[in-house]
């Protein structure tokens, strides 16, 4: 994907420094090197906001969890949960 966007960074000398050494210690151009690490951590970010591992006891409990009906209390609680109006919501 051609790149259209710019973005422009303050930093200190020293961290300027940093970063054209492990650059060029990788034999990458610092925008290539910066670009690669930041996407990285951004997907990871992300991932771990949205993907989580269990292990087998663990998902055991959930599937138990996601298969056992809803008693009158959480369903009155969801209810009321689904029911509070939010600032992004019109009134």
């Amino acid at each position: 994907m051609p790149a259209t966007a710019s973005i422009n960074l303050r930093l200190s000398n020293e961290e300027k420094t940093l970063i054209d050494q492990a650059a060029q210690s990788t034999g990458k151009s610092r925008t290539a090197f910066i670009l690669e690490n930041t996407l990285r951590t951004a997907e990871e970010v992300l991932l771990d906001r949205t993907r989580f591992t269990l292990d087998s006891r663990q998902w055991e409990q959930l599937n138990s969890a996601l298969d056992t009906p809803p008693s009158e209390e959480q369903i009155r609680g969801l209810n009321k949960l689904f029911n509070v109006n939010t600032p992004w919501r019109k009134q």
